[in-house]
């Protein structure tokens, strides 16, 4: 494990994150979402929600969270 990255966090994820740059887009969606149709890359977090996927990757970007506590 990782020291400061949630565990929900896979190495497949953590890599797509790391790799990502400016104008760059993630998508967050449930199982309903056709994505193995559209998606560039796929990256599968059965069994999580949205809502903590999201948390833990916002984690890994200080400076978002920065600019949302203002």
């Amino acid at each position: 494990m990782l020291k400061g990255v949630p565990n929900i966090v896979s190495p497949e994820l953590l890599k797509v994150l790391m790799e990502m740059g400016h104008g760059d887009e993630i998508v967050i969606a449930d199982g309903n979402f056709p994505a193995a149709s559209i998606a560039q890359r796929l990256v599968r977090l059965d069994g999580h929600a949205i809502p903590r996927i999201l948390e833990s990757i916002l984690k890994l970007f200080p400076l978002i969270r920065m600019w949302q506590s203002r």
